[in-house]
Parts: structure tokens; C-alpha cells; sequence
């Protein structure tokens, strides 16, 4: 046990948390225990050639698999450990995150609504989902009645939303889409349910239906993809190891306050899992923001600004870094999980954010532009709609379709893709996105491709990422080093 492993468990032994028994189990295991939620510090001894590896999780009694603070980190600069540590425990002392998430659902007068709520609470149950599910007529609603962390509208009182956000302030409040709501689809609406308050899912090792690449793509080397994902709450990180194209090792990380730190902690953890960055080929890293020659410039509450991400982590770890905007990857998912269509358009976007993302493929090619600009939509929304951004509409399905449609009208007249994948939790509806698009074409559909909605971006970001790597590993260009 080295010095700096005795100061950093002598500080989280002296941690001052109301409410909180702090229990040492043995020389490298920490309990905090809140009643409301469980902290563990655990120290990994990996050798003399290793520093030690600290262990930082928060779980929830009521859900011990879903961890809700989790990260690996290496014990050599105390300062840095110390700033880790405050912030799980920061995290545990906000007790109203591990309580159960209390959700409204509102209609004019809460018969509807009541049997719906009925059927997600018991879909919840069944999930192990520490949910509350609750109705109330509309008029009940709009007086601010009861503490709710999300309020869900039926389309018929969704005209409402502004009116029912400003009684509950705490709450996200968003329409639930028409023909999710008609078939009460509870997997559709706790999926958006999930989202937005931001509930951690780790990737899976393996799936019944995972995507795989179905392109002519020489898959023989070991690559570890890293896929950053901004969401309304906090940061989230999942990474896999691919050898051949099966996935060896998979991990995540999940915190409030994200950092390009957060990566080299990744990889230095590694062998933790029974690796070594010596064993890959290469790490590709898909992140928000506009990505240059390796550089990320994102302003913000990312934890990116602009950094020179891929020059720091390849040499600090002596690998091939690959760093890709993470909408450019999950568009070349689209493209190589598939072999019918050779230029497609990803479009991706958040609930209560009037511009989205784009990724272009065209015949194939990856379409960045100037400085890998391409794709970046705020411009084009300033151009089509103004300045001012509508944040209201981007709380229903009927004002994110306008939004989204005006978007892809311009991208069928500039591109013309062959299909066109829509990663948008409030649309669930293509045929309703086509219509609303035919407007801008004269009402002639012949000229609309095909639309399919994305299930899970963060797949096809990891498998976007994954066969960017490949195609640089085995066509470089010498003058992108990252």
C-alpha cells in the first residue's frame, strides 16, 4: 500500500455526511452507507509495475445493478483523487436522486390517463424500475398539486405544456407522441421516461439483435471504441473492446460533471478488466462537438472545450487514437450495419433542443467538410427559422416534427440520401414526418427516402466508431494523424 493509497482512505474515513456510517471493511474496501443509497470505495493492488486503481460506485438499495456514480480511476496524483471522491460523495448527499422518481400523467379528465398509468406501473415493476406512476385530470394539474419529477401530457391537453411546466418548474414536462399514447406502448414511454430523468444503462456485453457491420471491411483487429454521450442530467461513457469484431470487454462510466479526465481513466483502468492499452490496435473516441485532426471544440457543460484530446491520449499511452464526432459515427452505422442504401443522413436531437445533430454519408464517404464541420445545424436553423430558438416546440411531437422536417427537407434537396435515420425520442411516428416533409415538395412523396427510426443511437455510434477505425488502419492518411 503506497502513501498516497493510505492519505486517500485516511480522507474518505474522515468524510463528514449527514445521515451516513462510514465503515472500513478491510485495507481495500470503504463503505458509505446513506440508507438511501450505498457508496463503496474499493483499492486494487495490481502489482508493483501498476499504481493502485480505485473503485467509485454509488448503487440504490431498491436497484443494486443499476450503479448511479461509477468510475475506475488511478491513484497517482492525490489532488485529482481527492476532487473524485467529493464528488460521489456530493452525489450521495443529494437524497431526492435515489427516491422513487415520481411521474404524472395528465389528460382532461384522468380516465384515460389512470388506466395508462396503471400499465406502466406495472411495467416498471416487472423492469425493477423504481418508478411512481400517477394521474391527474388537467385542471388538478395546472394548480401544481404534488412533487413529480416528470409530467407526462396526453396529446389532447398537450396545447397545455407551457401551462403545466410553469406549475411544476422541478418537472420535465413533455407530450407523449399520438401513436404511442393510442396503443399505451409502456416500452415506448418509459424508454422516453428513462431519458429523461436521465437513468444510467450500461452497454450490453452482447444482444440478440446487436448490429454488425455487413460492409466489405477488413475486421481483424482488437479496438477499444469509447463513446461519450451528453444527456439532459449528467455524462455518460461506455466503451467496448472489439477483437475481430466481437466484443471482449465492455464498461461504462456515469457522472454529473463529465471530463476528458473521465477517458485517461478509462484506459488507465484497464487492467482492471484483464487488459493492457498495449493490447489494442487502436482506441477510437466519439464525442459531441465539432472534432478536427484529433481537437474538440465544444463550448459548454460537455467538460471538452477545445482540447487536444487525441495528441494527449496518444501520448500519454503510447496508442493509434482515433477521435470522431459522435452524430459522424453513428451515421456510419447507419451505413455499415445495412447494404442497401450508399448515402444515408443521421439525424439526431434531444427533447427540449430546437437544433440537432447531423452525420452525412454519401455513396459511401463520410461527408465532413471545412474543418469536419458538416452536419453542424445551427447555422442552417438560424437561416430557416431565426435567431431566436423555439424551445417550446421542442417539447412536443408536433413542434420537434416541424423543427426536424425543415431540416430534412434541405437535406433531400442538398443530398438527396437514399434513407434517412431519425435518432428522436418524441417521434416515434415516420409516417407523420413524411407527410410533414411532402409539404415542402409540392405534396409529391416520390422525392421523400426512406425514414427509420433509431432505438438506440448509442449502438450505432459504437459501431460507426468501430469502422472508422478500421478504414484508418488500413487506408491512412498520412497527414491525419488523429
Amino acid at each position: 500500500m503506497s502513501q498516497i493509497g493510505n492519505d486517500l482512505r485516511a480522507y474518505v474515513l474522515n468524510q463528514s455526511i449527514p445521515n451516513c456510517t462510514i465503515t472500513q471493511l478491510d485495507e481495500d474496501h470503504i463503505v458509505l452507507d446513506a440508507n438511501h443509497a450505498k457508496s463503496e470505495v474499493t483499492f486494487y493492488n495490481l502489482g508493483d509495475e501498476f499504481a493502485e486503481i480505485v473503485e467509485l460506485r454509488i448503487t440504490d438499495p431498491d436497484s443494486p445493478d443499476d450503479a448511479k456514480f461509477f468510475l475506475h480511476f488511478e491513484l497517482d496524483d492525490l489532488v485529482r483523487a481527492k476532487e473524485l471522491v467529493g464528488e460521489m460523495v456530493g452525489e450521495l448527499s443529494f437524497k431526492s436522486h435515489y427516491e422513487t422518481k415520481r411521474v404524472l400523467l395528465c389528460c382532461t379528465a384522468g380516465l384515460t390517463t389512470t388506466m395508462f398509468a396503471n400499465k406502466l406501473q406495472q411495467a416498471a415493476k416487472t423492469l425493477s424500475l423504481d418508478y411512481s406512476f400517477i394521474a391527474m385530470p388537467l385542471e388538478q394539474a395546472l394548480l401544481g398539486d404534488g412533487d413529480f419529477d416528470a409530467v407526462l401530457l396526453a396529446p389532447q391537453v398537450g396545447y397545455q405544456r407551457k401551462a403545466v411546466a410553469q406549475a411544476f418548474p422541478n418537472a420535465s414536462v413533455v407530450q407523449i407522441p399520438p401513436k404511442v399514447y393510442a396503443a399505451y406502448d409502456t416500452g415506448a414511454t418509459l424508454k422516453m421516461v428513462m431519458h429523461m430523468l436521465a437513468d444510467n444503462a450500461v452497454f450490453p456485453a452482447q444482444t440478440e439483435d446487436e448490429l454488425k457491420i455487413r460492409r466489405e471491411l477488413k475486421n481483424d483487429k482488437r479496438i477499444m471504441v469509447i463513446t461519450c454521450i451528453r444527456r439532459p442530467r449528467n455524462g455518460w461513457y461506455g466503451w467496448r473492446i472489439y477483437d475481430k469484431g466481437e466484443i471482449v470487454a465492455h464498461g461504462s462510466i456515469t457522472k454529473r460533471r463529465p471530463s476528458w479526465h473521465d477517458i485517461n481513466d478509462i484506459l488507465a483502468t484497464l487492467p482492471v478488466q484483464g487488459f493492457n492499452v498495449s493490447d489494442l490496435d487502436a482506441i477510437g473516441i466519439a464525442v459531441p462537438g465539432v472534432v478536427n485532426r484529433g481537437s474538440v471544440a465544444f463550448s459548454g457543460h460537455s467538460g471538452y472545450g477545445d482540447y487536444e484530446l487525441g495528441r494527449i491520449i496518444s501520448e500519454r499511452f503510447g496508442a493509434k487514437v482515433f477521435v470522431d464526432n459522435n452524430a459522424n459515427a453513428a451515421a456510419v452505422g447507419c451505413y455499415v450495419s445495412q447494404d442497401m442504401f450508399d448515402s444515408v443522413v443521421l439525424h439526431t436531437q434531444q427533447t427540449g433542443h430546437p437544433v440537432g445533430g447531423q452525420g452525412i454519408v454519401v455513396d459511401g464517404h463520410l461527408l465532413k467538410g471545412r474543418i469536419n464541420y458538416a452536419g453542424e445545424l445551427t447555422p442552417l436553423h438560424n437561416a430557416m427559422l431565426g435567431t431566436e430558438r423555439d424551445y417550446e416546440r421542442a417539447w412536443s411531437p408536433e413542434g420537434m416534427r416541424s423543427i426536424v422536417a425543415r431540416v430534412l427537407a434541405a437535406d433531400i434537396s442538398l443530398v438527396a440520401p437514399d434513407a434517412i435515420y431519425v435518432a428522436v425520442d418524441l417521434l416515434d411516428d415516420m409516417e407523420a414526418l413524411r407527410t410533414e416533409i411532402s409539404q415542402y415538395f409540392g405534396n409529391v412523396p416520390g422525392f421523400i427516402p426512406d425514414l427509420f427510426r433509431v432505438e438506440d443511437y448509442r449502438e450505432l455510434v459504437a459501431l460507426g466508431e468501430l469502422a472508422l477505425c478500421l478504414q484508418k488502419l488500413h487506408h491512412p492518411r498520412p497527414h491525419r494523424k488523429y
